[in-house]
């Protein structure tokens, strides 16, 4: 098992970072990667409405007031 520290080089978020940097190299990240199990099958889809996309259904928007 990777250490603290391996996890944050490791960090998908900045790897190509530490790769580019020299912290990092593609062979170890490569390996990490492919040691990982597969857990596609425990994923479970979520219904989360953003923010800022329109819905498929519009709902008035509570934030202003009515016309009239």
């Amino acid at each position: 098992m990777a250490t603290q520290r391996d996890m944050h080089l490791l960090d998908v978020r900045v790897a190509a970072r530490n790769i580019e940097n020299g912290l990092l190299s593609q062979s170890d990240y490569d390996k990490h990667i492919s040691s990982l199990p597969d857990v596609a099958d425990k994923a479970e889809p979520i219904a989360e409405h953003q923010p800022l996309e329109p819905h498929a259904e519009a709902e008035p928007d509570a934030r202003t007031e009515p016309e009239g």
